[in-house]
């Protein structure tokens, strides 16, 4: 329980410091517009101390899990509401209510746009944090060799089994993982390449065949059937796979081509010849791989352009299930709040208990998908979101008229309690993950 309520807050952490700098978007964008901030607050509920600057007065609340920040204008708002007028008195010097439309639009787009540029500045500092991957020689096979793994096996005749792939248009594959990549990325393309067989060097070329799911090369890994770690001391590191039932095995694709799912394992361990039972087919080992320490090719920028788009792209189709109520789609991707906490603080946890640079960039990762998720999430058509303020300011610039302060105020209300709603239809997830999976 106690590692439980560290993971937990330490994600709420992670998540309120985004939010915080959410709300300081908003704090640059009014000041530099001539609207007064009257509180900032890091942190929400009842206030521990404060800084009051010439205008300002600086919080740090109680739960660090958040923050706001109030612009002044509250007392022009009471007063139309008294008069019962049309139309917000610019009274205050420095009001919100004191400027135009555009102004205002600007103010309330600073937040889901600080968000983005801040994913785009955390990822890319996360490119350039040096990453441990796990790196195989690049020897391969064609899949038919191996038909009964594969349920449509793609013919690749230009490659023998125990090829070892070297380079390809003056790339050098590193291992199996960047020839992977490379592929991957010139998918659909022939792709001429360099390989390695019985010691003599072959220039030839592999072929694309289109398949149900895209395009495919026929090719998969050959590695060697050794122990890298174990869940079971039955098993060591370092452990070869020689046999299964007396059937000699070399490679991890022979091992699972066997039939049977119980049977006897045969191993090399330091010279001597020991016997293993497997039962229901399970593994309790994973195979040995190396490890490579490697930072992203692009440039920081870029990579972090690219990546915080998809990231945007891919939670606006989340939000667009969600609209349009198809919930299944929705719910596979989407999480409660209490849970996504957790989960990041989890994440976290054991990246940085692996090494320094893991926990880093796994930190750095996971509080850019954050705030990506919260400049999206601010998109909502909601009077209190920050989308929704928005929309009210793109309806004042088109009629020319301002909303009457009784319209805004409902409209506020309506905002609070869709607000509500969606927030009990998050923590619903959280009472589905905790008491219901």
């Amino acid at each position: 329980m106690l590692t439980y309520i560290l993971y937990l807050f330490l994600g709420l952490l992670a998540i309120g410091f985004v939010v915080f700098l959410h709300e300081l978007g908003h704090f640059a964008a009014a000041r530099m517009l001539g609207v007064e901030v009257e509180v900032l607050s890091y942190g929400m509920g009842p206030k521990v101390f404060s800084i009051y600057g010439r205008k300002t007065e600086y919080r740090l609340s109680l739960f660090l899990f958040g923050g706001y920040c109030r612009m002044k204008g509250s007392l022009d708002l009471m007063k139309a509401l008294k008069d019962d007028s049309k139309y917000i008195n610019r009274a205050e010097e420095g009001s919100y209510f004191g400027t135009s439309a555009f102004v205002r639009f600007l103010i309330y787009l600073a937040g889901p746009l600080t968000n983005f540029l801040l994913a785009v500045l955390l990822l890319s500092a996360a490119s350039l944090i040096p990453v441990e991957r796990l790196s195989d020689e690049a020897i391969v096979t064609p899949v038919t060799e191996y038909s009964a793994l594969f349920s449509n096996p793609v013919s690749q005749e230009s490659i023998h089994k125990g090829d070892k792939l070297i380079s390809s248009s003056g790339h050098i594959f590193l291992d199996w993982q960047d020839a992977e990549a490379f592929i991957k990325k010139h998918s659909g393309s022939v792709i001429p390449v360099t390989i390695l067989r019985d010691g003599e060097m072959i220039d030839t070329a592999i072929v694309p065949h289109k398949t149900e799911n895209g395009w495919s090369y026929g090719l998969t890994l050959l590695q060697k059937a050794v122990v890298g770690s174990s869940l079971s001391d039955s098993f060591q590191p370092g452990d070869r796979i020689i046999a299964i039932d007396n059937t000699p095995v070399e490679y991890t694709l022979d091992v699972y081509s066997y039939p049977k799912d119980s049977f006897t394992v045969t191993l090399e361990r330091d010279g001597d010849t020991l016997t293993r039972e497997i039962e229901n087919g399970e593994l309790p080992f994973s195979w040995k791989s190396d490890i490579r320490k490697s930072k992203d090719s692009v440039s920081p920028i870029l990579y972090g352009i690219k990546r915080a788009s998809d990231m945007f792209v891919s939670a606006m189709k989340t939000l667009g299930a969600f609209i349009t109520f198809h919930l299944e789609d929705a719910l596979t991707v989407m999480t409660g709040p209490v849970k996504a906490a957790e989960s990041i603080g989890h994440i976290t946890a054991v990246a940085f208990d692996t090494s320094a640079s893991s926990g880093l960039r796994s930190l750095l990762m996971l509080a850019s998908f954050i705030s990506v998720s919260l400049s999206v999430g601010n998109a909502l058509p909601i009077p209190t979101f920050d989308g929704g303020q928005m929309l009210i300011n793109i309806i004042e610039m088109i009629y020319r008229r301002e909303l009457s302060p009784r319209t805004y105020v409902l409209l506020q209300i309506t905002g609070m309690i869709l607000a509500l709603i969606i927030m009990i239809m998050m923590y619903s997830l959280d009472v589905k993950a905790y008491f219901f999976s």
